[in-house]
């Protein structure tokens, strides 16, 4: 046998071994799959389990929604600052930065950071995951929710189908995160936090140009020191003057994915 093929060999099954090698911690139940490595991060597992089943029951009563599958959280610790994403598509995914909140030019309350995190996060998949008998029928058909990829870009549509309403610009899911999160605190928020209210004052004061629904996307998470959280604050504002104009209800019911609503947002 060639020294070139026992070498591949080897490299190989080292690659594999260390492959095989990594592995997380678990805890499930019905609605949760819940990631973490032991022991840095187990004290926070009942924490996590119990904050993550108390809003996952606000969701499903505010929205009337219905996981399309059980939510995969995952708790990391690799980086100074805490926060969370989350991903509707193509599986429910949740992940949880535990570190220390940041608090520079931010606007988050005095509130336990776990328990803000998933409110928050959770809002995201209830809006992104939402689905009436049609989406429900393409995501059969489909064998699930496809994920958009450049290199197809037919993914798109087949993304539209199965999901519509993860079709929506960043200012809507943060802007509907954030009201719902202040909600879910009686009150205790950024949407009624001081700092993008000084910032609003400010731009009026200033003279300052208010970015459209499309300039919003296309430059103003970008031009300026504050970037992507633009979309948190426009977003926000834009939700807080609907549910003072129109009341919260409405609001829901604008975020529903209800069986006589439009597909898209």
């Amino acid at each position: 046998m060639s020294r070139w093929i026992v070498l591949l060999l080897v490299i190989f099954f080292v690659h594999r071994a260390e492959a095989d090698s990594f592995w997380m911690d678990q805890l499930e139940t019905e609605d949760l799959r819940l990631l973490y490595f032991d022991p840095m991060t187990t004290y926070l597992v009942p924490h996590v389990a119990r904050s993550f089943q108390n809003s996952l029951a606000f969701q499903r009563y505010i929205f009337d929604w219905t996981p399309y599958e059980k939510v995969t959280v995952m708790l990391r610790d690799s980086v100074d600052y805490g926060g969370g994403a989350a991903l509707s598509s193509p599986r429910n995914v949740l992940w949880v930065d535990v570190a220390p909140l940041k608090h520079s030019f931010e606007t988050f309350p005095a509130v336990e950071r776990i328990y803000q995190i998933m409110n928050h996060e959770l809002v995201h998949l209830a809006t992104g995951d939402a689905a009436n008998s049609t989406d429900r029928k393409w995501r059969h058909f489909l064998g699930g929710k496809p994920e958009v990829t450049g290199k197809h870009p037919e993914s798109l549509f087949y993304h539209f189908m199965a999901t519509p309403r993860n079709v929506a610009p960043r200012w809507y899911f943060e802007g509907s995160a954030v009201f719902f999160e202040t909600w879910m605190s009686g009150g205790l928020g950024r949407a009624q936090g001081a700092y993008d209210e000084m910032k609003f004052r400010a731009m009026v004061r200033d003279d300052q140009p208010l970015y459209s629904n499309l300039g919003l996307v296309a430059q103003g998470t970008a031009v300026d020191f504050q970037t992507e959280s633009n979309a948190y604050f426009y977003g926000t504002r834009f939700f807080s003057y609907l549910a003072y104009t129109y009341s919260p209800e409405k609001v829901i019911e604008w975020l529903k994915r209800e069986e006589d609503s439009k597909r898209y947002y």
